[in-house]
């Protein structure tokens, strides 16, 4: 049974300007401080507006795993994490300036296909999505607790 990718999205409007919030999280270990499953971010590569990065997170009941990547930006505009194994992983954090605030939305894929195989299938990806939703919500409530 081939299910399609669980997609989860959260939003926040943060008292701070998108400079002040690109500068914490232009910094890829910063992620390690604000998001509840990633335990390190190591830096592999910098160039440009580019990494490569290696994380180690924990997902439940599948354990602590780590997951190379690249991360991509737009000064002041998105951050985007994408990994491919051995889970397929993509985090786009867009920062959209609302007077002297900022709307921060994370949207989360993630495919357990790669790393679970045929019994990826059996869970259903809004059972994915509704484990996702409360740590986008924290890495949120983090990154404005670091940057207002």
């Amino acid at each position: 049974m081939q299910r399609s990718p669980a997609t989860a999205e959260c939003s926040r409007l943060i008292h701070a300007l998108p400079t002040a919030i690109f500068t914490f999280m232009a910094e890829p270990r910063n992620l390690a401080a604000i998001l509840p499953r990633v335990q390190r971010v190591e830096v592999l590569r910098r160039v440009g507006n580019t990494a490569r990065v290696r994380t180690h997170m924990t997902i439940g009941p599948i354990g602590t795993f780590a997951a190379e990547g690249d991360v991509y930006w737009q000064t002041e505009r998105e951050l985007c994490f994408r990994a491919t194994q051995p889970v397929l992983v993509e985090s786009r954090w867009t920062l959209v300036p609302e007077a002297a605030n900022t709307r921060v939305t994370i949207t989360m894929t993630l495919d357990l296909t790669p790393m679970l195989g045929p019994l990826a299938g059996f869970i259903p990806p809004s059972s994915i999505a509704a484990l996702i939703v409360p740590d986008l919500d924290t890495a949120l409530a983090a990154l404005a607790r670091r940057v207002e």
